[in-house]
């Protein structure tokens, strides 16, 4: 079974929990987790100065997320920070 854990996290939170998700994904005999981040829509200047583009470069080894990878998965379970409420932008 393939799980695909897809995740935005501007300052690691939501990645470690990304990360939590895919290490109990890992205990199921025969589950398969699979990591992708949803990539950045901020400039790089952006991010430094909301102190991100340090914890950024943490997690900038996962591979982007592709659509075309979504049918291939036998679940998705996402991953966002919240923004008043909804998910954030870069998810959309």
């Amino acid at each position: 079974m393939k799980v695909l854990i897809v995740f935005y996290s501007m300052y690691g939170h939501i990645y470690k929990m990304a990360e939590a998700v895919a290490e109990g994904v890992r205990a199921v005999p025969g589950a398969e987790a699979v990591l992708r981040r949803v990539p950045e829509t901020l400039p790089p200047e952006v991010l430094q100065k909301m102190g991100a583009g340090e914890t950024q470069k943490a997690f900038a080894r996962i591979p982007v997320a592709a659509v075309d990878e979504l049918p291939g998965a036998d679940a998705i379970i996402f991953g966002t920070p919240t923004r008043f409420g909804n998910m954030c932008g870069q998810m959309r």
